[in-house]
């Protein structure tokens, strides 16, 4: 019995240091496929892509507003209705401050050396796998001080939001964060990850050598991947 319950104990060992291994040899993959001009690119397209959808979604809801069914003749009298409702030149306004925004994006992004900070996913509940979208990396510019400049998020493979600091819903979790780049960035870490399904804004992950390591902002508590995932449901408590 005792041979059985060795045998089971080295097996779960072997299994959690083959998923580390696996995770970090994912993430090197990641990074070493990484075409940084390219990706400049990409992420300016999909930028121009965002701004073109937010403005035809806002005018399909606006339609929808105005349609009183479902059928043709009633969603044209309700497009007649909303596009009655802006200046003739509205719409080609809106492509023309758009054009201005894109050329503003672009500047910034081609402004400085962002670090590349590559989007873990959360595979089951215990297990991460690396994001393999075609933007599989958030863009951060750091400021003096690590209090920002410019932050740069991807998600589904697509541009998602911007910011000029690190985003937070807390004063604690924003006064936090520039100290707790400055203590990882002091440490010489060979990349930045970021996992949403861990914490949100919350936390931050990184890796020196072959280790994975997670810090949790507002608590300033820092910990390996490993134990951290094995303790993952009693830490979100605190």
């Amino acid at each position: 019995m005792k041979r059985i319950s060795l045998i089971f104990i080295m097996g779960c060992l072997f299994l959690n240091i083959s998923n580390a291994q696996s995770l970090t040899e994912q993430i090197e993959q990641a990074y070493n496929r990484l075409d940084s001009a390219s990706y400049i690119d990409n992420i300016i397209q999909s930028y121009a892509k965002w701004l073109d959808n937010a403005d035809k979604e806002t005018y399909d809801l606006l339609v929808e507003f105005a349609c009183s069914g479902s059928d043709s003749i009633s969603v044209i009298r309700a497009k007649n209705r909303v596009d009655s409702m802006y200046p003739p030149n509205y719409f080609q306004s809106c492509k023309i401050t758009n054009a201005r925004y894109l050329k503003e994006f672009e500047n910034s992004v081609k402004s400085g050396t962002p670090l590349y900070v590559l989007n873990l996913r959360l595979k089951d509940g215990q297990t991460l796998q690396v994001d393999t979208s075609k933007l599989a990396f958030n863009l951060y510019y750091f400021g003096k001080r690590y209090k920002g400049r410019l932050y740069i998020y991807c998600d589904e493979g697509e541009y998602s939001w911007q910011d000029s600091y690190y985003r937070t819903f807390s004063r604690k979790l924003g006064k936090n964060a520039p100290k707790v780049f400055r203590k990882i960035m002091r440490k010489h870490p060979k990349y930045l990850l970021y996992c949403r399904d861990l914490g949100c804004m919350n936390t931050i992950l990184y890796v020196i050598g072959n280790d994975i390591y997670i810090y949790r902002i507002i608590q300033m508590q820092e910990y390996k991947l490993d134990d951290y995932m094995e303790n993952r449901k009693r830490l979100s408590r605190n």
